[in-house]
């Protein structure tokens, strides 16, 4: 942005004094006489009266300085957010989760890092994986928080967590009796053999959890006594809570609902899990210092649960 003609009348006009001025301007006496003389004459009607060696404004000058100072504020105004976006205090952060992911991981970030980094807004997108992936293909999202057998082929990521594969069983349901104690581990384990027979609550066939059940299922040769496919990971969990069948959960969605029935969770041996989850972007593109802490606190958050 080149505002030298409006300095040049602003400072004129403030120290009504031609040499004082050029002084103040870096310039010489003459270049600064010149310069005004023939923008005067470009507008054909004077901005300053001459008199006894003072630089009045006229009132022509007056209108021109009242706006021209605005411009100049503009100015200042905008070379201060570029120089805190140019050292990466400022900037934008567009994020895009699942919208059963987003509630219970990114809200608790996104409050912790916008104290840390006030300057820096932050833009949530939910939606569905091919949503999300056609937003981050259009440029709209900077990141994009998924599970990484879903990550699309030039995308650089980082790894957040580990998500475990889980089997969630009513409280009262006999098939708990059937569970083993393994060494090691957070979870009780239940042969899948034990689900032949059972009613099993199964994702959606476009869902990434859906191929996972599919192939644990054809893995051990199960076969079901019904299958119902809910689409909501609440609902359906809320339905398993009220003995109406098993289902598969992903560990963090089971830490993060609530309801008033308990359900137990089991491991499930099998080779599809536990699922790394991570946030990718675009490849060659540089991290900006406060996208780098974002990911940090998301790491982090994500491995306390």
């Amino acid at each position: 942005m080149d505002l030298k003609e409006q300095r040049y009348v602003c400072t004129l006009a403030e120290c009504q004094n031609l040499t004082r001025a050029a002084e103040r301007l870096f310039i010489s006496q003459p270049a600064l006489s010149i310069f005004i003389s023939k923008l005067e004459n470009s507008m054909g009607m004077q901005l300053f009266t001459r008199t006894g060696g003072k630089f009045l404004l006229s009132f022509a000058g007056e209108c021109y300085v009242e706006e021209a100072k605005k411009m100049l504020e503009l100015e200042r105004s905008l070379m201060k957010k570029l120089d805190k976006i140019s050292s990466e205090q400022s900037g934008r952060i567009r994020i895009g989760a699942s919208v059963r992911r987003s509630p219970w991981l990114l809200p608790p970030v996104i409050a912790r890092f916008e104290k840390e980094w006030p300057d820096v807004e932050v833009i949530l997108q939910e939606g569905t994986i091919s949503d999300l992936n056609e937003l981050l293909d259009q440029c709209e999202l900077d990141l994009m928080v998924l599970n990484l057998p879903d990550l699309k082929e030039g995308m650089d990521y980082q790894v957040l967590f580990s998500d475990e594969f889980l089997l969630a069983v009513p409280q009262l349901h006999p098939i708990n009796e059937k569970s083993e104690y393994v060494p090691g581990t957070g979870y009780r384990r239940i042969d899948a053999k034990y689900l032949n027979g059972e009613t099993l609550f199964l994702h959606a066939s476009w869902s990434s959890s859906r191929h996972i059940e599919d192939r644990i299922l054809e893995k051990h040769r199960v076969q079901p006594g019904r299958i119902r496919v809910i689409r909501g990971t609440e609902t359906s969990f809320q339905m398993i809570a009220e003995g109406l069948g098993i289902g598969f959960i992903r560990e963090s969605y089971a830490i993060n609902l609530k309801y008033r029935k308990q359900v137990n969770y089991y491991s499930i041996d099998s080779d599809d899990h536990p699922i790394d989850v991570v946030a990718c972007y675009r490849s060659g593109h540089p991290l900006p210092k406060y996208t780098k802490k974002l990911l940090e606190l998301l790491t982090e958050h994500g491995r306390s649960m």
